[in-house]
């Protein structure tokens, strides 16, 4: 039997919070665009970002349609960048990472040294 690949989840994207509360923050998009899975990128509008400032990171999953809640990253957070860039692809992968951490809000996780 053949093993499919598992979903990511929240804990494919965060790798530290330094705090529980400020983390992460619920969205409700009036209308999302896309499917998201966690360490998708979207815009404020629910739109699949592609580039610019206006970059949310899913955190959960959630199915395109209207009046959609969607988990995001907020503040203090830590995330794996391999895992934004495995979801969104290099290209648009880099340039969520490179808005996501613009303000410091949001940071990325080092590789592990060998």
């Amino acid at each position: 039997m053949k093993m499919g690949t598992s979903p990511t989840s929240y804990n494919d994207v965060v790798a530290l919070s330094d705090s529980a509360n400020f983390d992460r923050k619920t969205v409700e998009f009036a209308t999302l665009g896309v499917d998201v899975v966690p360490g998708q990128a979207v815009t404020s509008a629910g739109a699949a970002y592609v580039s610019g400032s206006d970059c949310l990171l899913a955190l959960s999953a959630a199915r395109a349609g209207s009046d959609v809640p969607v988990i995001v990253a907020d503040r203090l957070t830590y995330v794996k960048p391999a895992t934004i860039i495995a979801v969104n692809g290099a290209t648009v992968g880099a340039a969520a990472i490179a808005a996501l951490t613009a303000n410091g809000n949001i940071r990325v996780t080092a590789p592990d040294a060998e």
